[in-house]
C-alpha cells in the first residue's frame, strides 16, 4: 500500500507522520542503520495536527516543547478547505489577518499586527513578491513574533516557512481537477516514487485558465477578470547511503494575474466616509491592469549524519523573478466644480488642466461618484536572491543537562532592477518647457458602462538597481534542564550592506507634475549595518496535561531611502528598525489528546517603523501591538476534527515623529481589534456512508481603520463556507475523490484589507459554487 500523510487520511487509514528519511526506510543493511520513529495516527487524532517543525530552532522539535507560539498547517487543512492562495491557508492562524497584497498579485498577510515583507520556503528567503502555488505545498510553519535569531532580517510580527513536497520512497500519484461557478479551470498533476533503491523523484505540474466574478465594463464591452498560470515542480533525492542524502529541486512559474485594487470609499456628506455602494462585481481599473511574471527558483540541499548522530545541513538556493506591469491606478475624487464629465482628460486645453487640479478630492471619492485615475506601470522589473547557509546540529549532555545544539551562519544576497513607468502628457504649453502631467482619465464608479478606454504608452521616469547583502551567524540552544523545565537561549550577529545606483529622468514635480531633465540624475547610496539579536524562552510542565512558557526576543531591519516615481523616497540617516516582544503563555494537551489548547498574550514593541505618504518615506517613532491568542484542535471522537483560533489585538500608534500630524494614540490602519476562526469536518466512519466528509467553517473579522488617521472604517464581516467529499474506490489503492462546497455561503459583501487610503480597498468573493475531482492511484 502506498503510504504519504495526504494519501493516507483520504484512505481513512488517516494522518501519518513520516520523521524518518528515505535512506533510512531504504538502507540495506539494517543492522547499520539508526532508525527515526514511524508514527501512525488515526484520522480522530491528527488530521489537521502536525506537531514537529524546525522553523523555529534549525532542528526538528515538538512544538509543545518549545517557549514560543508556534503554528504548523499541514496539508489536509489546504485539501479540505479548498484554499486557494497562500494567503487563504494562514488565516487558520490566530494572529494573521489580509493586506492588500498589490491588487492580488503578491503574497501579503499581517501578523501581529505588523506587515510581513519577507517568505521563506524550505529554508531559504525569498520576497512576497513570490507567488506560492498550493499545489507545491506540504506545510506551512508559522513563528509568531521575532525570529531574528535564525532568519536574520523578518517582520516583528513572525516568520512564514512553506514547506514544499518532496520526494519519497513509495509510488504516489493524483490528478485534480478544481471548477467553480465564476469561471475557474485548474488541473493538478503530482507524482513521486523511486527510480532506484537510492533516487527518488518528484513532479508537480499546475496549470490554471480561469476568469473571475470582478469584471470592467466600458462601451467596447465587459471585460472579465482572467488568471493564467503554469507551475512545474521537479526534484530529486539521492540517497548513497545511510548518512548522505542530497536533494535539488527546481521551479518554473508563469503567471498573468489581473491587478485588482478594488473600490473605494466615498463622502456621505455627513463629514465622513463610507465604503461606495457599488456591484461588487464591478472593476475600477481597466481591462489592461494586469501583471505578467516569470518565476525560477533552484535549491540544494545536503544532509549528512555523523556517527555520533551530529547532522550537518548545506542549503544552496536561488531564486529570479521577472515582471512587467499596468494599471489604471484610482488616485483622486473630483469635486462638483468638475464639469468635463467621463473619459480621458484633454491637455491640449490649458483650461482642463487648471480646472482638474482645482477640483481634486484627495482624501475620498465625492457623493458625485467621480474617480480620477493615473496610467502608471512597474517596468523590466528583476529580482534575485542568492542564499547560502550551512548548519550543524545534534544533542549533547553537559553538566547533567540533555541539549540540543544549533550552530549556523548564512549569506543572503539579494539584486533588484526595476524601471517606474507613466503614462505622461506634454504640459508645456502650461507650466514651461519640459514639464508633463500624468495621463490622466475620469470614471463614474456609479456607472454600469464608462467610456472605452486604450492602454497608455509608458515613459521611464527613474530606474534602479540595487544589491543588498546580509551575513549572519547563529547559535541556538535548547536544554532539557529536567524533565519539567526546558530552556531555549539563542544569539545572532548580522551585517547588513547596501548598493545602491538610481537615476531619474524626470524629477517629480509639485501638482503631481513631472520635470524632465537635460541630464539624467543619478542617486548612489552605500551603506552598512550591524547588529546583535537574542531571544531567551523557558517552559515549565506543571503537570502532564499543562506547561506554562515565557520568551523574549527581537528583531531588526536597517531603514533606507529609495527612489520611487522619479524622487528619492527618504534619507540616508533615517534609524534601522528594532522591535521586541515579551511573551507568556499555556500549551495543553487534555482528555488522552483529544483537546489541545495553547494560550498567549504578547506585547510587541516596534521602533523606527519606515511609512509612506505621497511616496515619501517617514519612520513613525514608535508602534506596539498588545494581544491575546487562543488556538485549539479538538478530536472528540473518530472522525471528528475541529480548528479553532482567536486573537484580541490592541494596536496603536505611540509615537507618530511628526509634528505635522496628531496621530498617537490610532490604530495602524487594517488592524482588526479581533478575528475568530473555526473549521471542522467529520467523516464518517462506518457504515453504507463510510467516507463521506462535511466540512463546516466560519471566519469573523472585526471592523479595521482604513488610514493611520483613522477617518474611516472597513466594517466587521462574518462569513461561513461549507464542504463535502467522498471517497470512491476504483481499484487496488486507487480511488477518487469527490468534492463539492460554497464558500460565502451567506453571500456577504465584505472588504478584507486595503491599502492605508479611500482608493484601494479588496474586496472579498461573493458566494461561490465550487467542485473538485482527485484521482489517487
Amino acid at each position: 500500500m502506498k503510504i504519504t500523510p495526504l494519501a493516507c487520511a483520504i484512505r481513512n487509514a488517516c494522518a501519518v507522520s513520516l520523521i524518518t528519511t528515505p535512506v533510512l526506510a531504504m538502507a540495506e543493511d539494517v543492522n547499520s542503520v539508526q532508525l527515526d520513529t514511524l508514527s501512525v495516527y488515526g484520522t480522530d487524532l491528527g488530521r489537521y495536527e502536525f506537531d514537529e517543525a524546525n522553523s523555529a530552532t534549525g532542528f526538528n522539535a515538538d512544538v509543545n516543547d518549545l517557549p514560543r507560539a508556534v503554528q504548523v498547517l499541514p496539508e489536509q487543512l489546504i485539501l479540505d478547505q479548498k484554499a486557494e492562495t497562500l494567503e487563504d491557508v494562514l488565516q487558520n492562524v490566530a494572529a494573521i489577518t489580509r493586506a492588500h497584497g498589490f491588487g492580488g498579485t503578491e503574497s501579503q498577510v499581517n501578523i501581529r499586527g505588523f506587515q510581513n515583507s519577507h517568505l521563506f520556503v524550505d529554508g531559504n528567503p525569498v520576497s512576497n513578491r513570490f507567488n506560492v502555488d498550493v499545489a507545491t505545498i506540504d506545510r506551512v510553519e508559522v513563528i509568531l513574533g521575532p525570529a531574528s535569531v535564525l532568519h536574520g532580517q523578518v517582520s516583528p510580527g513572525g516568520l512564514i516557512n512553506i514547506i514544499t513536497k518532496k520526494p519519497q520512497v513509495e509510488d504516489a500519484h493524483s490528478v485534480q481537477l478544481d471548477l467553480d461557478e465564476y469561471g475557474q479551470q485548474k488541473l493538478t498533476v503530482d507524482s513521486t516514487g523511486s527510480l532506484s533503491d537510492k533516487v527518488q523523484y518528484r513532479v508537480i505540474v499546475a496549470q490554471e485558465d480561469s476568469e473571475s466574478y470582478r469584471e470592467v465594463r466600458t462601451e467596447d464591452g465587459d471585460h472579465a477578470d482572467k488568471k493564467k498560470a503554469l507551475t512545474i515542480a521537479p526534484s530529486l533525492s539521492y540517497t548513497p547511503d545511510a548518512d548522505n542524502t542530497f536533494t535539488i529541486s527546481f521551479l518554473h512559474a508563469e503567471q498573468n494575474l489581473p491587478i485588482d485594487r478594488g473600490t473605494v470609499a466615498v463622502e456621505n456628506g455627513e463629514g465622513g466616509v463610507d465604503i461606495a455602494d457599488i456591484p461588487v462585481g464591478r472593476r475600477l481599473g481597466s481591462r489592461y491592469d494586469e501583471r505578467d511574471s516569470t518565476e525560477q527558483k533552484v535549491q540544494f540541499d545536503f544532509d549528512h549524519y555523523f556517527q555520533n548522530g551530529w547532522k550537518n545541513q548545506l542549503k544552496l538556493g536561488y531564486y529570479e523573478k521577472e515582471f512587467d506591469d499596468y494599471q489604471a491606478r484610482p488616485y483622486r475624487g473630483l469635486n462638483d466644480n468638475w464639469t468635463q464629465g467621463t473619459g480621458a482628460v484633454d491637455f491640449s486645453n490649458p483650461a482642463n488642466l487648471l480646472e482638474l487640479r482645482a477640483s481634486q478630492q484627495g482624501s475620498a471619492v465625492s457623493s458625485n461618484g467621480l474617480l480620477l485615475r493615473t496610467a502608471d506601470s512597474n517596468l523590466d522589473v528583476t529580482e534575485d536572491s542568492l542564499f547560502i547557509s550551512d548548519s550543524l546540529t545534534g544533542d549533547y549532555y553537559a553538566g547533567g543537562i540533555n541539549n540540543t545544539l544549533y550552530v549556523g551562519a548564512n549569506v543572503h544576497q539579494r539584486n533588484v532592477k526595476h524601471s517606474d513607468g507613466f503614462g505622461l502628457v506634454d504640459v508645456s504649453n502650461v507650466f514651461g518647457a519640459g514639464v508633463y502631467a500624468p495621463a490622466l482619465d475620469v470614471v463614474d464608479i456609479y456607472s454600469d458602462s464608462n467610456p472605452a478606454y486604450s492602454k497608455v504608452a509608458q515613459t521611464k521616469v527613474s530606474t534602479n538597481d540595487a544589491q543588498y547583502t546580509e551575513m549572519g551567524f547563529s547559535i541556538q540552544n535548547l536544554s532539557y534542564v529536567n524533565d519539567k523545565f526546558n530552556v531555549l537561549a539563542g544569539l545572532r550577529y548580522d551585517r547588513y550592506e547596501i548598493d545602491r545606483n538610481d537615476t531619474i529622468y524626470f524629477q517629480n514635480g509639485s501638482g503631481g507634475t513631472f520635470l524632465e531633465l537635460d541630464e539624467a540624475s543619478q542617486v548612489k547610496l552605500k551603506g552598512d549595518n550591524d547588529n546583535i539579536s537574542g531571544q531567551l524562552g523557558a517552559m515549565y510542565r506543571l503537570s502532564d496535561e499543562f506547561s506554562v512558557y515565557a520568551s523574549w526576543s527581537e528583531s531588526f531591519t536597517p531603514n533606507y531611502p529609495d527612489v520611487t516615481a522619479g524622487q528619492v523616497t527618504g534619507s540616508n540617516d533615517m534609524a534601522p528598525e528594532e522591535a521586541t516582544q515579551y511573551e507568556i503563555g499555556l500549551k495543553s494537551s487534555l482528555m488522552d489528546e483529544k483537546l489541545r489548547l495553547t494560550a498567549s498574550v504578547y506585547q510587541l514593541e516596534r521602533k523606527n517603523v519606515m511609512t509612506f505618504e505621497n511616496l515619501l518615506a517617514k519612520l513613525n517613532g514608535e508602534e506596539e501591538t498588545k494581544g491575546v491568542e487562543l488556538t485549539a484542535t479538538m478530536q472528540f471522537m473518530p472522525g471528528l476534527n475541529v480548528l479553532a483560533s482567536y486573537a484580541n489585538m490592541d494596536a496603536e500608534i505611540v509615537d507618530d515623529n511628526d509634528d505635522t500630524v496628531d496621530r498617537e494614540g490610532n490604530t495602524p490602519y487594517g488592524i482588526p481589534e479581533q478575528k475568530a476562526r473555526i473549521w471542522g469536518s467529520y467523516e464518517v466512519q462506518d457504515g453504507s456512508l463510510k467516507s463521506l466528509g462535511i466540512g463546516l467553517g466560519a471566519e469573523y473579522v472585526s471592523s479595521r481603520y482604513g488610514n493611520d488617521d483613522n477617518s474611516f472604517k472597513l466594517p466587521s464581516y462574518t462569513i461561513y463556507d461549507v464542504a463535502s467529499w467522498y471517497y470512491i474506490p476504483v481499484g487496488d489503492d486507487q480511488q477518487l475523490r469527490l468534492q463539492a462546497g460554497i464558500k460565502n455561503l451567506t453571500d456577504e459583501t465584505y472588504y478584507p484589507a486595503n491599502l492605508g487610503n479611500a482608493f484601494r480597498i479588496n474586496v472579498g468573493d461573493p458566494r461561490t459554487f465550487y467542485m473538485s475531482a482527485r484521482m489517487d492511484f
